[in-house]
C-alpha cells in the first residue's frame, strides 16, 4: 500500500514537494529521529576539519542530502548532478534557496563537451561516467552492494571542468568529489591550488585510481596533507603526508570500502 501511495505521488508530481517541505521535516523530527541523528553526524564530521565558507561545490550532488548539510556551513553551494530525476529532485528541494545553491545539469570531468553516462536507473547513485566502475559494478555479484547491478542504459550528458566552474562561480573554499570512479577525470579538470577538497575512492579495487587521483593533487601542491574518512570518520588524529597515505592505501588489504580522502592545501 506505502509503494503504490508514493508512485501515486511520483506520478503526479506531488511526492518530491511533500518530502522536501516543512511538514515532512516535522515529521522527521517526531517520527525518524534517526534521520535527524545521521545529518547531525555529518554536520559535525564537516566541521571537524572546516570551518564557515562562503562557497562550496557539490560535485556529484544526487538528491542534495550533502548539500543540506552543506547550506549549514557555506553561505552558498554549487551542485553539479548530471542525473536528470536527480536534478529534478534537486531543483524542487532548493526551489526556496535559489539565492544559496545553484545548479547544474552536468557531469564534472577534465574538458567541456559531452560524455557517454551509464545509467543504472533514474535517480541511482551509482550512474557514471566511468566504464570501470560499470564493469565493477555489474560483476559484483551481490558481494558489495547486496543487489545484482545492471546498467540498463545509456546516454550522452553535457561535461564541464571545474576550472569552468570557478570561472564561473568564483573559487569554493571546499569541494566534494563524489562521482562513482571518475574522480581523477574530474581532479585533472582542476588547475589552481584550493584550500580543501574530497573525494572517495573504493579500495582496494581502485587503488590505481587513487593513485591517479593523488598525483592530479600533488602537482597543484606537493605540500598537501591528508586524511582518511570511514563512515564519516576521520581514521588519523592528524592529518598525515602524501607518502604515509600512499603506504596506508598500498598495505589496505581488507574487503573493500568506499573511502573519503581529506585534501588540505596551501592555497
Amino acid at each position: 500500500m506505502k509503494k503504490t501511495v508514493r508512485q501515486f505521488l511520483i506520478n503526479n508530481n506531488f511526492y518530491y514537494p511533500l518530502r522536501y517541505s516543512l511538514v515532512f521535516r516535522l515529521y522527521q523530527l517526531c517520527f525518524k529521529i534517526q534521520d535527524i541523528r545521521r545529518q547531525t553526524h555529518e554536520l559535525a564530521f564537516y566541521q571537524s576539519f572546516l570551518s564557515s565558507c562562503k562557497l562550496i561545490f557539490d560535485i556529484g550532488a544526487n538528491d542534495g542530502h550533502k548539500t543540506a548539510t552543506f547550506l549549514e556551513l557555506a553561505d552558498k553551494v554549487v551542485c553539479c548532478e548530471p542525473d536528470k530525476l536527480s536534478y529534478k529532485i534537486l531543483k524542487t528541494r532548493f526551489r526556496n534557496r535559489k539565492k544559496n545553491v545553484f545548479i547544474e545539469n552536468k557531469a564534472v570531468s577534465d574538458q567541456t563537451g559531452f560524455a557517454e553516462f551509464h545509467i543504472h536507473h533514474p535517480g541511482s547513485a551509482f550512474n557514471t561516467l566511468s566504464t570501470k566502475w560499470k564493469q565493477l559494478l555489474e560483476t559484483d555479484s551481490q558481494k558489495k552492494w547486496n543487489e545484482k547491478i545492471i546498467f540498463s542504459a545509456k546516454e550522452k550528458t553535457e561535461i564541464t571542468t571545474l576550472d569552468t566552474l570557478i570561472e564561473k562561480y568564483g573559487a569554493p573554499d571546499f569541494i566534494k568529489i563524489d562521482v562513482e570512479g571518475s574522480e581523477m577525470l574530474v581532479l585533472n579538470g582542476l588547475s589552481r591550488r584550493l584550500a580543501c577538497l574530497s573525494f572517495e575512492t573504493l579500495l582496494p579495487d581502485c587503488l590505481t585510481e587513487l593513485q591517479g587521483c593523488l598525483s592530479a593533487v600533488n602537482k597543484l601542491d606537493s605540500s598537501s596533507a591528508y586524511n582518511i574518512a570511514k563512515d564519516e570518520e576521520l581514521l588519523f588524529p592528524n592529518f598525515i603526508s602524501l607518502a604515509e597515505l600512499e603506504k596506508w592505501a598500498i598495505s589496505y588489504s581488507e574487503d573493500s570500502f568506499t573511502f573519503e580522502i581529506i585534501v588540505k592545501m596551501h592555497a
